[in-house]
């Protein structure tokens, strides 16, 4: 006699280049080669991203279904401020009616329901009877910005957070929660990002610095360019180079980097699909994020065998750096500081051989072989 198959259902608004996305898909990569599990993916839209829609193509075992299929009322609001008034007020009451009148057979049949990304899908989840799991894959500080957001955990079983440091801080501010929210690092496939690295090819630059990041706000782009002309200038304008790699407002950037005096050895290359080359021949990969979920980067920058120099910020570098024993760490925004790590890293004044050894021989922490067995007890 057959066991019955346990129905998990993975939920995400949309599927856009980025980090939940990107981790989901190797969650489910995994998830696939056991025999026990029936896996679902329910999304508010139609996938357009090329990437996600032809994964998923490929996957036809893994039952997709769209809550919302009618694009005018997805996830994308037009910028003309009264057509998105109406817009938002008709997608909200279309959602409502579907959701009342209609619902989604795939969530009612569901054993064990995961809300993949910050209570995307509390209000679908509402009247379900199957246990609900909330995955939270941004910092703390987003968490706590709205008190709604610790009112919503008790409509779910279990709350996962993405870092010790994440778990430790809510447990203190909610205690009342503490037996409801577990650690689950963001799962990376060891051996594929290894392949990734030996096939990358080194671009042709000497020495630099790299910065591997969407070019945003969030991620504090402005403060990498005045600390490496900082470390530019003082160091008598020497033959090296700040690359940064990532799609975003390149535009913005550019223009800021063009008011400095560095601004020939300021390089933007754009998204690339393999960033790894750029990553192991760099003197150090930057992170100078002002908030962050995990900063996976860091872990491959670590497995590429590059130094990281980091932003002290909440929630993931400090822990994954271990405390600075595996990297270099500032305070978010210090300019001048990170301008001083780049300029011990450039004069070998630091022992960088000794601190990536120590990130080397701490990845195994991530490695999806160790990570999955924590996300089958949640089901």
């Amino acid at each position: 006699m057959h066991k019955k198959k346990q129905k998990i259902v993975f939920c995400l608004r949309d599927m856009q280049l980025g980090g939940a996305e990107s981790v989901l898909v190797r969650v489910l990569e995994q998830l696939l080669e056991r025999n026990d599990l029936e896996i679902s993916f329910v999304s508010y839209v139609n996938i357009s991203e090329p990437f996600y829609a032809e994964w998923f193509r490929k996957h036809p075992e893994i039952k997709h279904c769209v809550l919302y299929p009618c694009p005018w009322l997805g996830t994308k609001l037009k910028r003309f401020f009264l057509l998105r008034i109406i817009q938002h007020w008709t997608r909200d009451i279309y959602r409502w009616g579907k959701r009342v009148f209609i619902g989604c057979h795939v969530l009612k049949n569901a054993d064990v329901v995961i809300d993949y990304y910050d209570f995307g899908f509390r209000k679908e989840f509402k009247n379900l009877h199957a246990k609900k799991i909330a995955w939270w894959h941004s910092s703390i500080n987003k968490f706590f910005s709205k008190n709604c957001n610790t009112k919503f955990i008790k409509d779910y079983d279990l709350f996962v957070a993405l870092t010790d440091g994440f778990v430790e801080e809510f447990k203190q501010r909610l205690p009342q929660y503490k037996n409801k929210i577990v650690r689950i690092y963001n799962p990376i496939d060891i051996n594929s990002v290894q392949k990734k690295i030996v096939a990358s090819k080194l671009p042709d630059f000497n020495e630099y610095f790299v910065c591997v990041a969407r070019l945003s706000q969030d991620k504090d782009i402005e403060t990498v360019l005045r600390a490496f002309d900082m470390f530019w200038q003082k160091n008598n304008q020497p033959n090296v180079y700040m690359i940064f790699v990532g799609g975003g407002d390149q535009k913005k950037y550019r223009e800021i980097a063009d008011r400095l005096i560095a601004q020939k050895n300021i390089v933007f290359v754009g998204p690339q699909k393999n960033p790894f080359g750029f990553m192991r021949g760099a003197l150090a990969n930057i992170l100078s994020s002002h908030s962050e979920g995990m900063a996976m980067v860091l872990v491959e920058s670590m497995l590429a065998g590059t130094l990281n120099i980091a932003s002290d910020c909440k929630n993931g570098p400090r822990e994954i750096l271990l405390h600075g024993n595996a990297g270099l760490l500032f305070v978010p925004g210090d300019a001048e500081k990170l301008a001083q790590h780049m300029e011990v890293v450039w004069n070998k004044q630091v022992p960088v051989q000794k601190l990536i050894k120590a990130a080397s021989d701490s990845c195994h922490r991530f490695d999806a072989k160790n990570v999955m067995p924590d996300i089958i007890k949640l089901f």
